[in-house]
């Protein structure tokens, strides 16, 4: 009897293991094809993908890429799109890490206030300063602008941003910090040598959340930017639908090179999350 009780309780985890497995290939598939179906199809002409949309063609049009990219002008958007949301990260980290180094490792009465002030901001429905932000960036001559863009970006990653890092910089043990103390350091090096790089972790998990929908940020970008130099990747694509509403092919080019960065900047930054996330579980 306790030998065929054994054999049923060995069993019961591999059935269980089994349908976790069945369950996140199926996940797995389900996210992956529609990708997948989008880069085989951006490589047909119109007829290839009408007559055999699940086909895989064995006459790839790299033309697609090549009107998408030049006469489509979404190259130009591109860059814009990369400038504005690559600076508003940058600026992101580097203010988010200060405010949350301060709020956790140095001793002040005011630090949980601050940190509540700044967790208020999530609060705060992003599409309802469109009407507020696009008035006040009107009378100070701010429209059409890359600032119109990144000053909201920055200042509505902030909050989310801040709490992850400060949750992360309170697992980090407070002997370091006297270390560097004892050995004549001030607290800029104990931020930049010490903080800072052990922080990677979280400042990668908040980079991807961040770049992924700065990048695909639409509404501001319509509202604020109406110059055509000047439009990112989301309003480019809105108008490249129109200009090319019958030549199906190269919109799903278009829509290939928009995705192209934040699936590149996840796979860089993946490992990292998993790291930081593990961490918080382990010190949780």
């Amino acid at each position: 009897m306790k030998d065929v009780s054994r054999k049923e309780e060995g069993k019961k985890p591999r059935i269980g293991s089994v349908i976790f497995y069945i369950i996140m290939i199926a996940s797995s598939i389900t996210c992956l094809y529609p990708l997948v179906w989008l880069i085989l199809n951006s490589f047909k002409t119109n007829s290839e993908l009408f007559n055999d949309p699940w086909g895989i063609t064995l006459n790839p049009v790299f033309e697609n890429y090549k009107t998408a990219w030049v006469a489509g002008k979404i190259g130009i958007s591109f860059f814009n799109s990369a400038f504005v949301a690559v600076t508003s990260l940058f600026i992101t980290i580097i203010v988010a890490s200060m405010a949350a180094f301060a709020i956790t490792r140095l001793k002040w009465k005011l630090s949980g206030t601050v940190l509540g002030l700044f967790l208020l901001g999530v609060m705060i429905p992003i599409h309802s300063t469109l009407i507020p932000l696009f008035s006040l960036f009107t009378r100070i001559n701010l429209t059409n602008s890359y600032l119109a863009l990144i000053l909201p970006y920055v200042a509505f990653a902030l909050p989310t941003s801040i709490f992850i890092l400060s949750g992360f910089m309170r697992t980090i043990p407070n002997e370091i910090e006297e270390a560097v103390i004892i050995d004549g350091g001030n607290m800029s090096k104990i931020f930049w040598k010490i903080i800072f790089p052990l922080s990677k972790s979280a400042i990668a998990t908040i980079s991807i959340f961040n770049f992924v929908s700065m990048w695909n940020e639409l509404m501001f970008a319509l509202i604020f930017m109406s110059d055509p130099n000047k439009l990112t990747l989301p309003v480019s694509l809105t108008r490249f639908k129109g200009q090319y509403s019958t030549n199906w092919t190269v919109q799903l080019a278009a829509i290939v090179i928009m995705v192209i960065p934040s699936i590149t900047a996840y796979l860089f930054l993946s490992d990292r999350i998993i790291e930081s996330m593990t961490i918080g579980a382990i010190k949780g």
